[in-house]
Parts: C-alpha cells; sequence; structure tokens
C-alpha cells in the first residue's frame, strides 16, 4: 500500500505541468504519462500520514471528534468519499498545516480551502496556529459560522 499513497517521485507535479502546457497531443501526453498521474486513494494517504505524524489512525479519530466506527471505514476505504468537513475534521485530528490540508482535501477530491470564503478563512487561520479541533469549532462558533461538525 505504500506505493498507493505517493504520487510518481520519477516527476514533479511541476514538471507534469511544464509538459502538459507544452504538449501539441493532450491525449499522446496521457498515454505516454498515465502512471506519473496516479493519485493516492483517501484511505492511502491518510495512512501515509499517520505513519509520518507518528499517530495512530483511532487517536486522528478521536482527535477530529468522529465516531470511531465511521473513521475506521474512512482509513480502511470502505468510507472512500467522506464529506469536505470530514476530512477537514482529519486534517485537525493528525494535527496538519495548510498545505498538508490542502494535499489532503485534494486526494480526498474536495475542494481546497479558499481564503475569500469567510468559513474557510477561519478554517486556514485555526490550522496556521495549530488549534485542536475542538478550538476550531468554538472559533467558527463564535464568529457565527457553521461549525465542522455541522452545528450553527
Amino acid at each position: 500500500m505504500a506505493q498507493d499513497t505517493n504520487i510518481s517521485k520519477n516527476i514533479p507535479t511541476t514538471e507534469l505541468l511544464v509538459k502538459i502546457f507544452s504538449t501539441k497531443k493532450i491525449a499522446n501526453f496521457i498515454k505516454r504519462n498515465r502512471a506519473h498521474m496516479k493519485m493516492p486513494s483517501l484511505a492511502g494517504h491518510l495512512t501515509a500520514l499517520c505513519a509520518e505524524k507518528n499517530i495512530k489512525p483511532c487517536d486522528a479519530v478521536k482527535n477530529a471528534d468522529i465516531d470511531r466506527i465511521y473513521g475506521a471505514e474512512i482509513f480502511s476505504g470502505k468510507r472512500a468519499n467522506p464529506s469536505r468537513d470530514y476530512v477537514i475534521r482529519l486534517a485537525f485530528g493528525l494535527g496538519l498545516d495548510y498545505n498538508e490540508c490542502q494535499r489532503l482535501l485534494t486526494v480526498g477530491g474536495k475542494s481546497a480551502l479558499y481564503p475569500r470564503v469567510p468559513r474557510d478563512a477561519v478554517i486556514i487561520k485555526c490550522l496556521h496556529k495549530k488549534l485542536t479541533f475542538g478550538q476550531t469549532e468554538e472559533m467558527l462558533h463564535d464568529t457565527g459560522l457553521t461549525t465542522l461538525g455541522g452545528e450553527d
């Protein structure tokens, strides 16, 4: 599964972009570079993050205040498409920074945090300050924004 957690190390993403911009026939480019265009699974990426951060998946789930069964299903891949809020919650559960959270959202197929969206701005600030999930919920609530837990 470790291979599933990384995009090919042979061609950096920036180099792929340069090649895309300069290619005349995108279909040919895709055929030649398909092996370098694989995204990791969310479950695989989460597992790799846990290893990198030296945190158990169950602790990440607990830190994110996610039901343990639902969290285990996300980590196992059984729930391959959790909501954007759950992915963000896991970012807090893992203690990720802004860039790591953006990558997690991308791997999870969710929209990135956008600073012009007030709720996202609060989340970005909380990630930057390394706040916990609970502290983030409090800040969202205090600013009158929908919490990640879904309460107004």
